[in-house]
């Protein structure tokens, strides 16, 4: 399974502040999936450092040497342009633009797609630590 993790509004609740419990949920998805988590964030072009080189010194050491196991993606104008759609995946992200919702519609996936809402719920990241979600489709 492959885990795509947003950075604004997921491992992030703004620009300045970490997520409430973000350092958890990124040991647990590291945890559950240690090969196949990657950053799928404008933040993220191809270089998996540019991701803590930019939120790094928001984190304790120990979170940050969680991030570096995160593998980089390359996408141009969507970011599903970087989803393998030929393995399962889920994908944490606070909003998709129209053209990402439409492709994961074709693909018949849109239930991959975790929606993390922090500004309704500050904790959910705790909530996906304690009941790590899975896709309705299994392929």
């Amino acid at each position: 399974m492959n885990c795509y993790l947003d950075i604004d509004g997921v491992i992030l609740a703004n620009e300045a502040t970490p997520a409430n419990y973000a350092k958890e949920f990124l040991q647990t998805v590291l945890h559950k999936y240690p090969d196949s988590t990657y950053w799928l964030s404008t933040h993220c072009q191809g270089n998996a450092n540019t991701p803590i080189e930019h939120i790094g010194h928001l984190f304790e050491e120990e979170t940050v040497e969680l991030m570096k196991k995160i593998k980089p993606t390359r996408w141009k104008t969507s970011k599903t342009e970087a989803v393998n759609f030929n393995e399962p995946f889920i994908v944490f992200e606070d909003d998709l633009y129209p053209d990402e919702r439409n492709v994961l519609i074709k693909h018949r996936v849109l239930e991959n797609w975790i929606m993390v809402d922090l500004q309704k719920d500050p904790n959910q990241l705790q909530k996906f630590v304690n009941s790590f979600p899975l896709p309705l489709n299994n392929f």
